[in-house]
């Protein structure tokens, strides 16, 4: 009888592609080869049935990566399966970092007002500093009245002139009624100028991680170069909730009132209590359309949402809503 020996020898090492070596056919070529492989020091014998099982591991980690990939994929639609009307949008668990959706989140756009989260973030920190206080009074400056103020047109809280406001009040003014003079009084008594205060924003910002953001006022008023992201509003919206958490109810107050104003929150999603949200901002000019920012509180679940160029009111009523029961449902 006589049997193939089927091997390659490389480096020392002798490779068998057999399932297994029974003997060496008979002869002088034989003997040697015998006594050659005696010599060897390491054989390694890939048998093929661990061949087999190896081909059998890699393909399970290929289905692991697909599905992997699969689900991260998933993880940028939206919930529910549907689309926004939003330009732009994001949707993320505020605890787990998770993004529920996303759509071009991180082109720059003009965020109007809903820039004044930059602005209270600031006066957040001068507050849990010491360096002000809630019952500290800042004076209305003439350009604080006739920038944002009544003269101004846009939305105010109506600071009468060469007037003391409270930080306290001013804060309201900004959180609630969206009050461009809110945001130049604070600016101005924290920091001497808008100017000054403007560039510590920037700086504060970059400190937190908002690498693309820039400022050019306090108010979010049309600006070239006054610009953000959703993706980037998010982000600032999360940080405001976990660092200033005692600061953090302003956005969800109701009313404000100021003098003879009373002033209702223009975050109507507030309103509506089976939703959870409780904050934070909305946003408005004709070049950015409607914005909104809030957060939700669910189930123990915390969740931020951001749209952005909305084409009507209507609309940034309808559109976070529909997204934020379909993050409720995501999570069921």
């Amino acid at each position: 009888k006589s049997w193939q020996i089927r091997g390659r020898s490389a480096g020392g090492l002798l490779f068998w592609f057999g399932r297994s070596i029974v003997a060496a056919k008979a002869g002088g070529v034989g003997r040697r080869l015998a006594k050659s492989i005696r010599r060897v020091k390491t054989v390694h014998a890939l048998r093929l049935d661990n061949l087999i099982k190896l081909a059998v591991v890699f393909a399970m980690l290929a289905v692991a990566a697909a599905c992997s990939a699969s689900a991260q994929k998933a993880a940028t639609k939206a919930p529910g399966g549907f689309e926004t009307k939003a330009k732009h949008a994001i949707l993320m668990d505020a605890d787990a970092n998770l993004i529920f959706y996303e759509k071009d989140p991180d082109t720059l756009m003009p965020p109007a007002s809903m820039s004044k989260l930059m602005t209270l973030a600031l006066v957040f920190r001068e507050l849990k500093a010491g360096r002000i206080k809630l019952e500290d009074q800042f004076k209305v400056t003439e350009h604080a009245w006739r920038t944002g103020g009544a003269p101004s047109g846009g939305s105010a809280m109506f600071a009468p002139l060469n007037s003391m406001v409270s930080v306290a009040d001013l804060i309201q003014g900004a959180a609630v009624q969206s009050g461009n003079d809110a945001c130049i009084i604070l600016a101005e008594g924290i920091s001497g100028s808008e100017d000054a205060f403007v560039k510590e924003m920037n700086k504060y910002a970059k400190e937190i991680g908002l690498t693309k953001s820039h400022f050019v006022n306090s108010t979010g008023l049309p600006a070239e170069g006054h610009v953000m992201t959703a993706r980037e509003l998010a982000l600032l919206a999360n940080y405001i909730i976990k660092t200033y958490p005692e600061y953090y109810k302003y956005f969800g107050e109701k009313e404000f009132n100021f003098g003879k104003w009373k002033f209702t929150n223009r975050n109507p999603l507030i309103f509506e209590e089976s939703l959870g949200v409780d904050g934070l901002k909305t946003g408005f000019t004709d070049d950015a359309g409607y914005g909104l920012v809030a957060s939700a509180l669910r189930e123990n679940q915390r969740v931020i949402l951001v749209v952005s160029g909305l084409i009507t009111k209507k609309d940034r009523e309808e559109e976070p809503r529909r997204l934020l029961d379909g993050a409720a449902a995501s999570a069921q």
